[in-house]
């Protein structure tokens, strides 16, 4: 939940977005009562594996909106509040797979903002295993940074204006075992506002993809291959 709408009906809004999931039955991540809840990772059993999420968002920093932007129900991963993700990230290092959600980056560049890598390094030597992007309206590249998979931006879900480059998105998916991660794309396109499983555009897709990632191929299934001369940002 943390991103640069959290706030768009004030805090109050924040809080009873909480509530009204909550009584849904839907876990939430990244926005609490305080600081402390908004920094919180959400645990979840899955098979057996203990899983951390972390939600942080990094927009926005540069050019604050009306009113009172920093709340502590949100968790804001602004550089003066960099090092409460990273003790955040700490504090979830004893699951078995910690996974950081961020919204940061650039609105329509498919190439990662420099802060992004930066934040990327220090959450994945906190304990971070996998860091996944969002918000900059277009697909960015993947890439690894201490062995940790890093997915810059995965497109659109919900943007009904979307159109052209905007409307690819994909949606990743990561397996995880004892012999590590391995990690797959789905493109999407976003048709009358809505994601539908992309057909006539699922190669242009895949090849985005590869020219914006660093060292690594997506192959016509979907899946990732280490090539280390690719990628154009």
């Amino acid at each position: 939940l943390a991103n640069n709408h959290a706030l768009d009906y004030g805090p109050a809004a924040v809080v009873r977005t909480i509530e009204l999931l909550q009584e849904s039955a839907v876990a939430t991540v990244g926005t609490g009562i305080d600081r402390d809840a908004a920094y919180s990772a959400l645990r979840l059993d899955v098979e057996g594996w203990d899983l951390a999420i972390l939600s942080f968002s990094r927009v926005p920093c540069d050019s604050p909106e009306p009113g009172e932007t920093y709340i502590e129900e949100v968790a804001w991963a602004c550089p003066q509040f960099e090092d409460l993700t990273v003790d955040a990230v700490v504090a979830a290092d004893d699951a078995d797979f910690t996974i950081v959600m961020v919204h940061w980056g650039i609105q329509q560049k498919n190439c990662p903002a420099e802060h992004q890598a930066d934040l990327a390094a220090r959450w994945i030597d906190a304990g971070a295993d996998a860091v996944i992007g969002s918000h900059p309206h277009v697909l960015q590249g993947v890439e690894k940074i201490a062995g940790a998979w890093v997915v810059h931006s995965t497109g659109n879900f919900a943007f009904p204006s979307a159109r052209n480059e905007s409307s690819y998105s994909a949606v990743f998916t990561m397996t995880i075992s004892s012999d590590g991660e391995e990690l797959e794309a789905l493109p999407i396109r976003i048709q009358n506002g809505r994601p539908v499983v992309a057909r006539d555009s699922r190669a242009g897709i895949l090849d985005d993809l590869t020219r914006r990632s660093f060292g690594f191929t997506f192959e016509e299934d979907g899946r990732v291959s280490a090539t280390p001369d690719t990628g154009n940002c």
